[in-house]
Formats: structure tokens, C-alpha cells, sequence
């Protein structure tokens, strides 16, 4: 999937990111598109939409799924590990029940390279 592709993919999913997911500087990289995805569930937790919060998840469990390697790479190192959404125990036991399966589990995965 090109940056574009899923630039068009997460508006159509999120109107309201638009404007930031098309601004030429955002266009050419998929690791700032899925960062700004990542704000954007960030507020959606912070808020307490609930609804949203599980769409943004639905959302990012299906690229997760239908990714190349770069792309599930970039979803890994950029969106997952940039939601910092786990806290406390409440946060922690939320996101276990809003995030689908396989996502949680990726989520659940250490974010970083171990170094030999």
C-alpha cells in the first residue's frame, strides 16, 4: 500500500483527518500519516469516545492485517507504539476489551529491536 493509498484509506475511515493526512508534507511518508492516526485515537481515549476509540482499532487491525511488511512494520513501530494508552490497570483492561485480538497482541509485543 502507498503512502497515498493510505492517506485515502484513513479519510474515508476519518473525515476529519484530511486536511493533516493530505498536507504535502504528510503525502510521502506513511510513518507521519500513521503518527497523526495515532494523535488522533490518542484524543479519541482522552475524550472517552469510546465508539471512535474502537473504530480507530477496527480500522488499524485491518491495515495490520492487509499489510505489506513495510507497512506492518510502520503500524508496529509508529501507531502501536505510539498510543500510549496503557497507564493504569483501568486503561490497560479498556483497551483489551476495545482493541480487536490480533491487534492487541501485536500491541501487547515489545516495540523495540533487542540488539545482540
Amino acid at each position: 500500500m502507498t503512502p497515498l493509498e493510505t492517506a485515502n484509506l484513513l479519510t474515508a475511515e476519518f473525515p476529519e483527518l484530511a486536511l493533516d493526512l493530505h498536507a504535502p508534507n504528510m503525502l510521502g511518508s506513511v510513518y507521519r500519516q500513521l503518527d497523526c492516526f495515532a494523535a488522533f485515537t490518542r484524543r479519541a481515549f482522552a475524550a472517552g469516545r469510546l465508539e471512535v476509540l474502537r473504530h480507530c482499532f477496527a480500522v488499524a487491525d485491518n491495515l495490520l492485517r492487509h499489510a505489506d511488511h513495510y507497512l506492518s512494520n510502520a503500524i508496529n513501530k509508529v501507531y502501536l507504539h505510539g498510543l500510549h494508552l496503557d497507564g493504569n490497570a483501568t486503561n490497560a483492561h479498556l483497551i483489551s476489551q476495545l482493541m480487536p485480538a490480533s491487534l492487541y497482541q501485536a500491541y501487547c509485543r515489545p516495540h523495540t529491536t533487542r540488539l545482540p
